[in-house]
């Protein structure tokens, strides 16, 4: 497999910058053979929100990516996603993303039609994946993720922008089935290896900062990234923003498969290296400390019950909280529930039930939901 990266300074969202950037790293990185093929092009929507909020892949750049991919010669291309809440007929318009993919010549697919069982045969985690049936249609997938940090899974790229060909609502059910960072990055690995993406674009000209991947703040990058090996590029931007490649659980799983990469050091740059352009300020969430995984297999049961306590927890912000009721649809394990009546009606969390999974935090179109340490008496209660 192809070990380049291709990185490009890129200042901003102009179009003909984009290309030029995008044109350049891919021609660095290599391998991007399209033509004749039907590529279905996947941006990152968490939940469909402006640009200029760096929650989603900016529609400047699928717009040159579109351009890009149809000068490579190829004979059809679909553009979707399925963010946690969005229901049938989806079209991402407060995104842009949806009218840039028909302005610009492609289809927009909706994710909630036609599904399709995909086979994971080498899978540890799952077997079989139920994926939108656009996967069907294309001949190569293409992720183009946004450079972001995430609460749960530490760093969000190319390989975790995947997920979102799990269609809507059904992705929360995989965080019940898979709570840990480690199951849930085995999932992931698998989810790859059995759609067996093409090719990546990243969108890190604008990026995001602190809590990830939907209530951080906008971090001016100026790069794109390009490379036919997912886990390479996922590297290259962990590096860029300050994260040991090796620290991030998706990484660190599909490295040990050994399918993309068998050591991050063979990984090519034949432009710029990721510690030419790297942000020693970025605002990162922060690591599981060493050992802690080690601890969680030799604690007795009860001393683990109390250590899984202390793990960071949504709280709601009731100054800013709408009750929308958006983090009770998505949380799959039906910890959250709306409390009381009339004026004193509120969003509630049971932290019995929750399960650390953050989905909540990342919906939340106000950023009502913080991730907080948690006080041993909070622990204990």
């Amino acid at each position: 497999m192809n070990k380049k990266v291709g990185i490009e300074r890129c200042g901003g969202y102009d179009r003909d910058e984009l290309y030029r950037a995008l044109k350049a790293a891919s021609d660095l990185a290599g391998g991007l053979d399209v033509a004749g093929k039907t590529v279905l092009l996947k941006p990152n929507i968490v939940f469909d929100s402006p640009p200029e909020k760096a929650i989603v892949t900016h529609p400047a750049f699928l717009e040159a990516c579109i351009q890009l991919v149809r000068e490579k010669g190829a004979a059809g291309i679909l553009v979707g996603d399925s963010p946690g809440l969005q229901g049938p007929g989806f079209t991402a318009r407060l995104s842009h993303l949806g009218e840039t993919a028909l302005r610009n010549g492609a289809e927009w697919r909706d994710f909630t039609k036609g599904k399709t069982e995909v086979p994971c045969p080498e899978g540890r985690a799952v077997k079989q994946f139920s994926l939108a049936g656009a996967v069907r249609e294309a001949d190569c997938i293409i992720s183009l993720p946004k450079l972001k940090t995430h609460q749960l899974m530490i760093f969000t790229g190319a390989m975790k922008n995947l997920f979102g060909l799990v269609p809507s609502a059904v992705k929360s059910a995989f965080h019940v089935r898979f709570p840990s960072q480690e199951s849930f990055a085995s999932m992931i690995a698998d989810l790859n290896l059995a759609v067996k993406p093409h090719y990546a674009f990243m969108d890190a000209v604008t990026g995001m900062e602190g809590p990830g991947p939907a209530a951080g703040t906008p971090r001016h990058i100026g790069l794109v990234l390009a490379s036919s090996n997912l886990l390479a590029l996922d590297a290259a931007a962990c590096l860029i923003i300050g994260y040991p490649p090796g620290a991030i659980p998706v990484s660190r799983e599909a490295l040990a498969r050994g399918d993309w990469l068998n050591d991050f050091s063979e990984i090519e740059y034949p432009g710029l290296h990721p510690e030419e352009v790297r942000i020693p300020d970025f605002v990162k969430v922060p690591l599981k400390k060493p050992g802690s995984q080690l601890l969680d297999f030799v604690l007795p049961k009860g001393l683990r019950r109390f250590r899984e306590a202390l793990v960071p927890r949504p709280e709601i912000n009731h100054e800013l909280c709408v009750r929308c009721g958006d983090c009770a649809r998505i949380c799959a394990s039906g910890a959250i529930a709306p409390f009381g009546d009339g004026k004193e009606r509120r969003m509630a969390v049971n932290y019995k039930k929750c399960i650390r999974c953050y989905c909540c935090h990342e919906i939340c179109p106000l950023k009502a939901i913080a991730i907080k340490k948690v006080k041993i008496t909070q622990a204990l209660s």
